[in-house]
């Protein structure tokens, strides 16, 4: 016996891109503080601190008039920028203060990873290599504010929608969201109410993913004073090259009901292609008449190609990008049939319905 699988993808886009101490000038009003937003396109942008972030990393690289090269404005680890609700404001830990001169100015490059450092951090290149996504891992990238300082320019961009004055810092998210849920439906028999079903899962996992990725990012000064540039990805699809190999995320699923329920918690994920992933299922069904069991099909087996579900423009979905949430909704319909795809995609938070079938 055959028997009916369907499949509801939603889809979020959720863009969220928001020292040496030479020449300080300890003027009250001038010291530096931090603008910090993100971002989603044809959306409000949002506070930072509104997905629970409290501080982020940030160096700072001073070019001082009359003075050769680059210095550290926050020291060479950097500084810790730090949410004060009391203010309300973002500062760094300890003060700073903006250069005295008009020709001196700082570019600042910002970035949040809870778990570790990137290994390169400078004005024109941030790389996280080697790096393993863990299941909580967020990391976010801010585009770079160059040349500024508040002695020319008042350093306040995206005014309103919760950024308000300081050295902007607009951040983007680099990682995938991914989430699977799982239900079963009808569990009564739309034409005989005798008849009824109990559907359970044997096994359930997804399967040729990679963990494991080098973020190589480059940036450049544009030459004007008080702009913030994006990031340039090496690898311009994904952002991320995968590295090692190809793993499998073990899920937990029971007897199932009509409400879908989370087989895989959202969790991150390295931005790939999906030309080899799938969700794998092992599936029981057990029909009864009258409350009595009549048939049981155990080892049954359905598997998933997620590059064969497509969007509104019929395309399939065949990678995972950045700042994107991918919710998977598995329902099986108990009864003998084809197995179905009708997946539905969200995309900058409009609902379109598409379906498909795979035999």
């Amino acid at each position: 016996m055959k028997h009916r699988l369907y499949i509801a993808i939603l889809t979020v886009l959720v863009a969220l891109w928001g020292c040496t101490r030479v020449e300080m000038d300890p003027v009250p009003g001038k010291k530096v503080t931090f603008s910090v937003g993100s971002y989603v396109p044809q959306t409000k942008a949002v506070s930072l601190n509104s997905e629970g972030i409290t501080s982020f990393s940030s160096k700072g690289f001073l070019h001082a008039e009359g003075v050769s090269g680059v210095q550290n404005f926050f020291g060479p680890d950097g500084e810790s920028i730090i949410y004060n609700s009391s203010a309300p404001e973002w500062a760094p830990s300890v003060e700073y203060f903006w250069p005295k001169s008009s020709e001196s100015y700082v570019n600042f490059v910002s970035w949040y990873d809870e778990l570790s450092a990137p290994t390169t951090a400078t004005e024109t290149s941030l790389v996280w290599s080697n790096r393993t996504i863990g299941a909580n891992d967020n990391i976010m990238v801010a585009d770079v504010a160059w040349r500024y300082n508040e002695n020319t320019t008042n350093a306040s961009q995206f005014t309103g929608d919760a950024i308000l004055t300081g050295v902007p810092v607009l951040f983007h998210h680099v990682l995938s969201r991914v989430g699977i849920n799982v239900a079963a439906t009808p569990l009564t028999d739309p034409d005989n109410s005798t008849t009824t079903y109990s559907v359970s899962i044997q096994s359930i996992s997804l399967n040729s993913v990679y963990s494991q990725g080098t973020l190589s990012l480059t940036n450049s000064d544009p030459g004007t004073a008080a702009t913030t540039r994006a990031w340039t990805p090496a690898n311009a699809t994904y952002f991320w090259s995968h590295q090692g190999t190809a793993g499998t995320i073990g899920m937990t699923a029971s007897t199932l009901t009509a409400t879908l329920a989370p087989a895989l918690a959202q969790r991150s994920m390295l931005p790939q292609p999906l030309n080899e992933t799938s969700i794998d299922i092992v599936y029981t069904v057990v029909t009864y008449s009258n409350g009595t069991e009549i048939i049981r099909e155990n080892d049954i087996p359905a598997s998933i190609k997620l590059n064969t579900i497509k969007d509104s423009s019929n395309i399939a979905i065949s990678q995972w990008l950045p700042n994107r949430k991918y919710t998977y909704n598995i329902i099986i319909d108990p009864r003998g049939s084809e197995i179905r795809l009708a997946p539905v995609v969200e995309s900058d938070w409009s609902v379109i319905g598409i379906s498909a079938t795979v035999e």
